[in-house]
């Protein structure tokens, strides 16, 4: 159970940094994304349910031929949400969004190639 809840907060962190999470600055470098409210990490609301699947590979690196779990999920997940960010609105002619992937940056990211597909 605390491995698939470390795997669980892995892919929900892996997720925020995809979708929410982001530090501003204004223009003399002062910090605006001061707190959570701010900063906007994802909770369970946001998050879509999901199921895990166990695989083990044992290691025969150290004696309890075990590895780490915690960060299983927060590897996959952000690439995972960027690729299928990209891959739905690729038809566009969009190639890169820049995390984290924001309802702005998705529209400017499309505006930006309908506008140029126009222009040539």
């Amino acid at each position: 159970m605390i491995a698939e809840g470390q795997r669980h907060g892995g892919i929900a962190q892996g997720v925020g940094q995809a979708l929410y999470e982001e530090m501003v600055y204004d223009d003399s470098g002062t910090p605006l994304t001061v707190s959570l409210a701010d900063y906007t990490p994802p909770t369970a609301a946001e998050l879509p349910s999901f199921e895990l699947l166990a695989m083990q590979t044992p290691t025969p690196i150290n004696a309890l031929r075990v590895k780490g779990i915690g960060e299983s999920g927060t590897i996959g997940a952000t690439p995972a949400v960027q690729n299928a960010v990209i891959d739905a609105v690729a038809y566009l002619g969009v190639r890169h969004i820049d995390l984290p992937l924001t309802p702005e940056r998705v529209w400017s990211a499309i505006r930006g190639t309908q506008r140029n597909e126009r222009v040539s």
